[in-house]
């Protein structure tokens, strides 16, 4: 018979179950309030080094991609810009150059009509790179699950930026036969295709999860994050100063030569997981069985029950929950990507070089805004995740008054000094959410939440460029506002959230046995 203890709450904070073991108490594991960790010795510098380098998997496959695919899209968006000038708009070539290297006025009427014309176009891009992939993820991650192969779905999109970057120096080669709609739409369609970073995420996600132990998974899930956290500026760094001095065909070889690379550590050093015999039965079954099991509609139905499925310690609304909080904290952030760059292009007259440098300064402090929260209120303070949220989404509404209401670049510089704390609730909603769920669902919850981020550029990326647009000669920086607004509903949820910890903490334990 089945038998289910609840722990007890002794004098000293320590959880102690019914039959007298101990357990930590939940507020020493903020990032995971559910699961037992014993105790085990701490390990020296050298030791976490060592495992650190031991278990590299996934995290130059993560980087190689990060920094090919942020670098190249720095460099169209300078390229759509471009376009739109002197192929769309037909203006003089003096004036595209002089917007080329900003010598002109800052908020000059050039410059906004082409940044009209760029957002519309980005508006149409982001319809077909946030659908195709969604569609794509709701068959990609129960078809890793059913057959055990992962790694195939991280090859596919690092060939589709492959041939993105192919695509992209030829529409520099043939710069006047060919318009901004060429280049968006065809960059668009080969991105989408071939799975983007939508597939590329929950691929990586639903690996590590995969080979890693729920002892090690947080663990391996911050390596995972890291690498996200680093290349970011790294591309953002690079990416400008490779532009300025090489221009569109060295910034495009450039990342072209990250994703080869990338391509061959992945096919010749990258492993599958371990696949268990049920999944083997799937091998050798011919094309058919493969559009057969990979297009198998049953799979969207278990992919979207996973998010309803009863469970222990109220799965169900923790996940909901957290779908929530993905949609709330995803969707400005995707939203401020799409305009930042023209909005100070526009606002303060800066360049790609100028531009690069505030991004890395800003990865930079959200690093270590990251970190700090982590070491500092996480694991010294012992706080719970929804104060971590609370923190996090505080501080994001903050600095999207300094972003609004700078008047120059000195102070628009301040912004990310003020949300300095914000991202920690990003880290905790992936490890949360895999312990949540069972080893053969870790695909579909995957799916289930790269689903939902993907979603969110095809509503707020157009609507943050239908309000930049709308407010540029009014207000420039009042799309920011629609950010701090969009953030108020996070701040609700994760208040909700420390309550409810609150209560449960205060419950008298009781000991339920036979499910009575």
């Amino acid at each position: 018979m089945a038998t289910e203890e609840i722990g007890m709450r002794n004098r000293d904070g320590k959880a102690t179950t019914t039959n007298g073991e101990h357990e930590t108490n939940q507020e020493q594991i903020p990032l995971n309030p559910d699961v037992v960790i014993e105790e085990e010795p701490k390990k020296t510098c050298s030791q976490n080094c060592i495992y650190f380098f031991k278990n590299i998997t996934l995290e130059p496959t993560v980087a190689l991609f990060i920094i090919g695919y942020m670098s190249s899209a720095m460099t169209l968006s300078n390229l759509h810009i471009e376009k739109a000038c002197r192929v769309n708009l037909n203006f003089p070539d003096e004036i595209c150059t002089a917007m080329r290297q900003q010598t002109l006025d800052s908020q000059n009427v050039y410059e906004r009509d082409v940044q009209r014309l760029v957002a519309r176009a980005i508006t149409w891009r982001t319809y077909i790179t946030a659908t195709i992939p969604c569609v794509l993820g709701l068959f990609v991650g129960p078809w890793q699950d059913k057959t055990g192969h992962r790694k195939i779905f991280l090859i596919i999109p690092i060939i589709g930026q492959i041939l993105a970057c192919v695509n992209n120096i030829l529409n520099v080669y043939f710069f006047k036969q060919l318009s901004l709609e060429v280049l968006i739409f065809s960059d668009a369609i080969i991105d989408a295709l071939s799975g983007g970073m939508c597939v590329m995420v929950l691929t990586v996600f639903a690996f590590i999860s995969t080979i890693s132990s729920e002892k090690t998974r947080t663990f391996r899930m911050g390596m995972v994050n890291f690498s996200f956290t680093v290349s970011f500026p790294v591309a953002a760094a690079s990416s400008g100063v490779i532009l300025k001095n090489l221009g569109y065909y060295g910034a495009f070889g450039i990342s072209l030569g990250y994703h080869i690379i990338n391509l061959l550590y992945s096919v010749i050093v990258l492993k599958d997981p371990p696949r268990t015999n049920d999944q083997k039965e799937h091998d050798r079954k011919g094309v058919g069985h493969f559009f057969r099991t990979f297009f198998d509609l049953s799979n969207v139905k278990e992919t979207v029950t996973v998010v309803f499925k009863n469970g222990p310690n109220k799965r169900r609304l923790r996940m909901i929950v957290l779908l929530c909080v993905v949609t709330i904290l995803f969707g400005p952030m995707f939203g401020e990507i799409s305009i930042m760059y023209m909005s100070t292009r526009y606002r303060f007259n800066w360049d790609e070089v100028k531009f690069s440098i505030f991004q890395t300064y800003n990865f930079i402090v959200h690093t270590i805004g990251t970190i700090f929260s982590i070491t500092v209120f996480s694991k010294l303070l012992q706080w719970h995740d929804s104060m971590l949220g609370i923190i996090s989404t505080v501080s994001k509404i903050a600095a999207s008054f300094v972003y609004c209401f700078a008047p120059n670049e000195r102070i628009f510089y301040i912004a990310p000094a003020v949300e300095i704390l914000n991202g920690t609730s990003l880290l905790a909603l992936r490890s949360i959410t895999s312990k949540l769920v069972a080893p053969n669902e870790l695909g579909k919850v995957n799916s289930i939440f790269s689903l939902t981020e993907n979603l969110m550029p095809l509503v707020y990326v157009p609507l943050y460029t239908k309000v930049y647009t709308a407010t540029m000669e009014i207000l420039p920086g009042a799309v920011f506002l629609l950010g701090a607004a969009m953030t108020l509903p996070a701040v609700i949820v994760f208040i909700c959230l420390f309550v409810e910890h609150r209560k449960g903490l205060k419950k008298k334990p009781v000991k339920i046995e036979n499910g009575i």
